[in-house]
């Protein structure tokens, strides 16, 4: 996307509402679709898919047909820290309120395990401080209940990957408290601790820590494995590293590295592939915002770019559904600035 001509014409298709396709013959693959914007700008956000209960009584399973968003960082609230739950259905184009989070929460992560859908950590935000990391943890039934307690994190932990391994919840990196304070920022270093939630059980258990200690990660599932993509680290940030979990044997292995080093970053399944979005990084001269897309092959190993990001962002969340991925919020420039209520379609 460097030829300007070429930018005119996308930024026309956009306008129209029109899929937003690579022109050349040899331009990455993808088709990029503008949607109805999320109902307030919001960044920090790690949404999951999920689902509306049925308008009568079924004996056959409910699909995923909406996704969730809960919490974030939006200029439009006190502390620019919101509690509320949102919802995109994506047959109606539409968005819709659900009830909020108990609290206030930036970078609390959405998981949908065993028929719930799971809000993990994050942190508070008020007069005592911006970056209160929380161990407790809430979830819901259905689109339409009141959030409910369930067992606190064994302690403290945010900006990590947290996804549905095998019908247990898995917590992996991020940031820890790094002594008593745990008020801001500089408060936190990153960690490698994996925890694993057994709903059975009703607990929390620790499982192989992640090789590389970061944060700001992305997570997908595939095949049963658990892949923790590129991120940051506090002292040397970005990194592009892959790392994969196989709960089977407890263990982690190397896969090949992203083609960039990209933090703030998100992904999702779509087919056999894993695809990533977006992300920030950090110059002496300020930073900026990735518009690059990766496609990952897990069978092969092997990375390639498809159809960059026409809105690049980060801070952003992915979730596929119904045969796409669906990308929204987040922040067009480094830090906390430009946050949006993008929402786009990514098909193949």
């Amino acid at each position: 996307m460097t030829n300007i001509n070429r930018r005119s014409v996308l930024a026309g298709a956009a306008a129209a509402g029109l899929p937003l396709r690579a022109f050349a013959d040899d331009a990455p693959i993808g088709a990029w679709t503008p949607l109805a914007s999320m109902p307030f700008p919001v960044q920090e956000i790690y949404p999951a898919p999920f689902w509306k209960a049925p308008e009568r009584a079924t004996a056959k399973p409910i699909p995923f047909n909406i996704l969730v968003n809960a919490g974030g960082l939006t200029p439009d609230r006190e502390y620019n820290v919101t509690d509320e739950v949102t919802f995109y259905d994506p047959y109606y184009d539409k968005w819709g309120f659900a009830r909020p989070l108990p609290e206030p929460r930036h970078h609390i992560a959405l998981v949908n395990n065993n028929g719930y859908l799971f809000a993990i950590g994050g942190f508070a935000r008020n007069a005592n401080g911006g970056w209160q990391m929380r161990a407790d943890n809430w979830r819901i039934g259905a689109i339409g209940d009141d959030w409910a307690p369930m067992r606190p994190l064994p302690h403290p932990q945010a900006e990590m990957v947290c996804a549905s391994v095998n019908g247990t919840i898995h917590v992996v990196g991020g940031r820890a408290p790094a002594g008593s304070r745990n008020r801001e920022w500089d408060d936190h270093i990153d960690t490698d601790q994996h925890w694993y939630y057994d709903p059975a059980a009703d607990d929390w258990f620790s499982a192989a820590p992640m090789p590389t200690p970061r944060n700001s990660s992305a997570g997908a599932v595939r095949n049963g494995v658990l892949y923790v993509i590129g991120g940051r680290t506090v002292s040397d940030g970005n990194v592009a590293t892959v790392e994969v979990y196989d709960p089977l044997s407890d263990r982690w292995e190397q896969a090949r590295p992203m083609p960039k080093a990209q933090g703030g970053l998100a992904a999702a399944v779509l087919g056999q592939k894993i695809y990533v979005f977006g992300g920030e990084y950090f110059t002496g001269a300020g930073g900026g915002v990735f518009a690059e897309a990766w496609e990952y092959d897990p069978y092969r190993d092997k990375w390639r770019a498809v159809a960059a990001m026409p809105r690049p962002r980060h801070g952003l969340g992915a979730v596929g559904l119904n045969n796409a991925i669906y990308v929204l919020g987040g922040a067009a420039q480094a830090g906390g600035n430009a946050t949006s209520a993008a929402l786009d379609k990514f098909e193949i």
